[in-house]
């Protein structure tokens, strides 16, 4: 009976979600390097820290979201500063480029942002190595983040993304990705970075769901107009409704509200 009316409790409907509810599904996103604030007489390290903090000040001030997503090397300074706020602090493995990266480069970028206190982990999945059938090796990339993702996190509870890079992907493709995933025992799928020819779509979504299990995540130019297209598709549901639960789906945004 409980389970019942906890279900009860998060099913909302999707063109009724207030902004402080899909706040809630939230990972907002500041993942900017140095070399986007190089300009003439501008220090540039000083004022990508000084949009860092504003990022997060903001973060505080504006609609709570569930958590924000940095790279590994600013995810002590987004912990120290969200402290006793509630909002959790993810951060990016092989980033935005998971081909380029070897797994040991991924698994120390894990053990780093572990280490200094992540609650959560999206790493960017090998999808060339995908594409050309090489399914063992996008198995042993994801398995040697999750194996020392393991190792790190002791007794604590780390949620660990894969991001597919649909854009890249055919449907099949996909399908076969979130297989690997579920086999990796992996928490959540996740459609982009937002680095390559597009973002999420309703379509891609929709064979994420219908084959992964875990938690499915929206990422890649999402806005206000094309929000409630993506998360019908993520909710797996054809009534209009979505279970609002962090842990089932989630949205990666920077600049949503």
């Amino acid at each position: 009976m409980l389970s019942i009316i906890v279900n009860l409790m998060t099913d909302v409907l999707i063109s009724e979600l207030t902004p402080e509810e899909i706040a809630s599904i939230c990972d907002h996103t500041f993942l900017h390097r140095v070399e986007e604030y190089r300009e003439p007489d501008v220090n540039a390290v000083e004022k990508r820290k000084e949009e860092f903090y504003n990022f997060l000040e903001d973060t505080i001030l504006g609609r709570t979201p569930y958590a924000v997503c940095v790279y590994p090397e600013d995810v002590l300074a987004a912990k120290d500063y969200l402290k006793n706020t509630g909002i959790k602090v993810v951060s990016v493995v092989g980033f935005p480029d998971g081909c380029w990266y070897r797994p040991q480069h991924k698994t120390n970028e894990m053990g780093i942002a572990v280490t200094d206190g992540a609650d959560e982990i999206d790493m960017v999945m090998n999808y060339d190595a995908l594409k050309d059938g090489e399914y063992q090796s996008v198995r042993d990339d994801i398995l040697a983040v999750k194996n020392q993702l393991d190792f790190y996190s002791g007794n604590k509870d780390i949620v660990l993304k894969v991001i597919l890079e649909t854009s890249e992907l055919n449907y099949d493709q996909i399908k076969k990705a979130c297989k690997i995933a579920s086999d990796c025992g992996v928490d959540f799928v996740k459609t982009s970075t937002g680095f390559t020819s597009h973002g999420a779509t309703p379509d891609d979504l929709k064979v994420m769901r219908d084959n992964f299990s875990g938690g499915v995540k929206i990422s890649g130019g999402v806005h206000s107009g094309n929000l409630y297209g993506l998360l019908c598709a993520a909710s797996g549901r054809s009534d209009g409704y979505i279970d609002l639960d962090p842990m089932k789906i989630r949205i990666g945004e920077s600049s949503l509200f």
